[in-house]
């Protein structure tokens, strides 16, 4: 067999075992289960620093999201965005992004907040759902923009 049809044998053995994989090909559901792994990675800080090192509420949030901040930036630069673009260019406009998106969440929460009874998660759930879109949007198209990506999608 010469070296070109195993190579053709080779993408058809890959394309039928690795298909499946074709479903996070799009950056959106990479986003999502970048925000997941966050999700997990900022509590776990958190509930590290506030039961093994004896960090206040306060400390340790902040110890939590600092980590997670960074967890989501190093993730979706690589993976979810496959961004080339310069490191600190694109943290810094993460930054921005996520500070917009979350004045954005309070926004929505202030908003709803008064027309709806206190407490109600639903409150709670639009104001994370306005984060999240508004955060995906911003990092695709402002922090990570697709001219530095190595693949768009």
């Amino acid at each position: 067999m010469d070296v070109r049809r195993r190579a053709t044998k080779c993408q058809a053995n890959y394309r039928e075992h690795f298909e499946p994989m074709k479903t996070f090909n799009h950056s959106s559901v990479r986003y999502v289960l970048v925000g997941l792994s966050n999700t997990a990675v900022g509590f776990a800080v958190i509930w590290l620093t506030l039961s093994g090192f004896g960090f206040s509420n306060v400390a340790a949030n902040v110890a939590g999201y600092s980590v997670a901040f960074l967890w989501s930036f190093v993730l979706n630069r690589k993976w979810t965005f496959r961004h080339r673009g310069a490191i600190g260019t694109g943290l810094f406009r993460y930054a921005l992004v996520c500070l917009v998106a979350y004045a954005a969440n309070l926004l929505v929460v202030v908003w709803l907040g008064a027309r709806v009874s206190q407490g109600s998660l639903i409150v709670q759930l639009y104001g994370m759902l306005t984060y999240t879109v508004l955060a995906y949007a911003g990092a695709r198209c402002f922090a990570f923009p697709a001219d530095r990506a190595s693949a768009v999608d």
